[in-house]
Order: C-alpha cells, then structure tokens, then sequence
C-alpha cells in the first residue's frame, strides 16, 4: 500500500533520520549529474541531492507524497520532475547515471518478480558505468526488532500506535499504523496499513545477477563498513559495467 494522509505527517516523525549523511554516502558513491530517486517519498533526499547540484528526477507511487515533494522544490526553488509511477513500472524519458532507492523502498515490493523487474528497469534506464544504490530493512530488524511487537508514543503533537504481524511463512510483515494528530484542541485520526517484506542479502544478491548485475558491495548503513548479523539497514551499491 502506497503513503496516504500519513505522508502529511512523515516528515515530522522521521526528523532524527541522516537524510544529510545518507546524501553524503551517496555522492561518494555516483558520478555524473542526473539522478533518478525511485520511491523518492516526499523528497528529502531528491531536495539535497538537487541542492547540491544533481539533476534529479523523483519517481514515486503515492500523490500525497509528491504533494509533499513538490511544496519542498516550490519552497527551494528546485526545477525537478516528479512523476507518479510505480517502482516495478516506471518509465523515463532516457537515461540516467545513477538511480537511488533509500528507505526501504525495497522491501514493498512483496513478489520476487517484481523486484526482478524493477531491477532490470533500473539498470535499462542506467548509463553504462552508471551506479545503482539501494538499502533495504534487514532481516534481522524485520524480524527480531519490529518482529511481532507494538509500539506506543507520542512526539511533535502526534500520538501513535504501532502495531506488528511478521508472517515467517510469507516473510511478510504488516504494519497497522494509527495516529492521532493534534490540531489544537482536537485530534484528527489516521490509519494505515503497510506490508513489507523480508529479503535476506543472498535472495537480494541472486535476484539481482537474474537482472544482469554483478560486482555487488553491501554496507552496514552508510558506515562503509559490511554489514554484520546486527545490521538493521544494509545498503547495496553496483554498477552498470556494460550495456
């Protein structure tokens, strides 16, 4: 399920995430100017791409989240195309030399052959010598720390509750998201649910060279380090070597 009305309030729970950091990893790792951003959210990390110089392109799957996205261009004065499409689907107007796929984008994308598909879209739409970058929520995160748990809190006037099924059979997990958003004496409420799926590194691997990538590196986060049976979010970085 894509973002809805929760995507008017992602930013305000997601303000501790690095976008900064994240954005550092990512410069890098690419070369070139034109930047495809696939499942680009509301923005965050398109806007300091595009801040710092890049080209970029954002493609997602969800109107409220490009609402978001296209008040943040509008707010920094950043020419960007968005485009509403989904990740296993999108179709560009040419190529690009580096396409970005950050938080977990991944893991919505339930069936293999979709991510198949969605790898070997990226890499038909990637200049030669161009670099894909990707994470994913470990299985280890999935698993061990949502796992079957609920979570209650209440930050920036927004009250929630958070709760978890993980499926080991399907190796899906679902999250049932309430939220309870304080508009002065009021509370508005929102309900969401999400599915996303656990990959462990070898399946991403395996699905990938079915795609025609090879030369894979993982990371533990963006510490340039490998990850590690604790990992909580593992990062992918390949190249396009041939055409």
């Amino acid at each position: 399920m894509s973002y809805g009305r929760f995507a008017y309030i992602y930013d305000r729970l997601m303000k501790d995430v690095d976008y900064e950091s994240i954005a550092d990893f990512i410069c890098e790792k690419i070369s070139g100017e034109l930047v495809l951003d696939l499942g680009c959210g509301t923005g965050n990390i398109s806007t300091i791409l595009a801040k710092r110089g890049y080209d970029v392109i954002g493609v997602d799957s969800s109107v409220d989240m490009l609402t978001i996205a296209k008040r943040k261009c509008v707010a920094n004065n950043l020419d960007m195309m968005l485009l509403e499409q989904e990740m296993d689907e999108f179709e560009l107007y040419g190529t690009v030399d580096a396409v970005v796929c950050i938080m977990d984008g991944i893991n919505y994308i339930l069936d293999e052959q979709k991510l198949i598909q969605t790898f070997k879209l990226v890499r038909n739409y990637l200049n030669a010598g161009g670099t894909f970058i990707f994470d994913i929520n470990s299985s280890y995160k999935i698993r061990e720390i949502i796992g079957n748990n609920t979570f209650v809190a209440e930050e920036d006037g927004i009250f929630y509750t958070w709760e978890n099924e993980y499926n080991e059979d399907t190796k899906i997990s679902e999250y049932a998201l309430t939220f309870f958003v304080q508009d002065g004496e009021k509370y508005t409420r929102i309900d969401e649910i999400h599915y996303q799926r656990v990959y462990e590194t070898g399946e991403i691997l395996n699905l990938l060279k079915k795609a025609g990538w090879d030369d894979v590196e993982m990371f533990d986060g963006t510490s340039n380090a490998p990850p590690n049976a604790l990992s909580e979010r593992i990062f992918f970085v390949t190249k396009k070597l041939n055409g």
